[in-house]
């Protein structure tokens, strides 16, 4: 598609659990072109799938520093693209990690999984309201 076919986006309809505002931003930092939010996206979706994986990972291991560097990184990530819950899960997980222990944590792994996977969904029902 090329820059001109996404000129002028008006903006977008709320979708439920996602900031469109923020991604509206984020897509028109560059009016006409849509490379920075569909590479940002992209990246949301390899990175989130590997940040739980690692984190779970890390719980397994009891590597707190490690729970709480990269529920960290995945939460700025969420937040930014404007996925709600998922960044608030990952701040949960960061926030039980930095206790010390990643006993809080375990009961948090559940519902992070679940927020990323929906935060994904909802990035890509936003990605195709100008897609096309």
């Amino acid at each position: 598609m090329s820059a001109s076919d996404h000129a002028g986006l008006a903006p977008t309809a709320p979708i439920a659990g996602l900031d469109v505002g923020r991604l509206d931003t984020l897509r028109d930092l560059d009016p006409g072109d849509t490379t920075y939010i569909d590479r940002a996206i992209g990246n949301f979706q390899v990175n989130s799938e590997a940040a739980v994986v690692a984190i779970r990972e890390s719980v397994a291991a009891g590597d707190t520093a490690a729970v709480v560097a990269r529920a960290h990184k995945i939460a700025g990530s969420a937040l930014n693209l404007g996925c709600l819950r998922a960044g608030e899960a990952a701040r949960a997980v960061e926030l039980a990690a930095d206790t010390g222990s990643v006993e809080p944590v375990v009961a948090l792994l559940d519902e992070l999984t679940d927020a990323m996977t929906e935060g994904r969904a909802l990035l890509l029902a936003y990605q195709a309201t100008y897609a096309g």
